[in-house]
């Protein structure tokens, strides 16, 4: 059976897509939009998924779980971490990647510690290259 994805966010919305999915007009429950009937995707990649709607989704809901800062030292170095194994500079770090890796490794930081700590994924993102630079230099 195929995965089917909100056409916006593109995050999944269910899993028993094997014909048109969905058979009548639903909202997805991540982004909130309307998806008319059978017109949700089954064809999307879940490691390429980059859209600026599925980042929002992930970033409010790590905001309404009212996380706990987390030590900026340790973001900056989960961040790196994080670029490394995407093979990425770590300001070109995308959240959905980090949010990814970091729900499998229970070492580094939750996105809304992350957020939590530096109050934007940019301004996260731009601490940890300015140390990374500050260490190099």
């Amino acid at each position: 059976m195929a995965t089917a994805h909100c056409p916006h966010c593109l995050l999944p919305i269910g899993d028993d897509a094997d014909g048109p999915f969905p058979a009548q007009r639903m909202r997805c429950p991540h982004c909130r939009l309307g998806i008319a009937a059978g017109r949700a995707r089954t064809d999307v990649d879940p490691a390429t998924v980059s859209s600026g709607s599925a980042a929002g989704v992930l970033a409010n809901a790590a905001r309404r779980e009212d996380a706990e800062a987390a030590d900026p030292l340790v973001v900056a170095e989960a961040l790196r971490t994080v670029a490394a194994r995407v093979e990425v500079p770590v300001a070109r770090l995308r959240m959905l990647d980090y949010e990814r890796l970091s729900a499998a490794d229970a070492e580094l930081p939750a996105l809304g510690s992350v957020l939590a700590s530096a109050g934007s994924w940019k301004k996260a993102r731009q601490a940890a290259a300015d140390a990374l630079a500050a260490s190099d230099g």
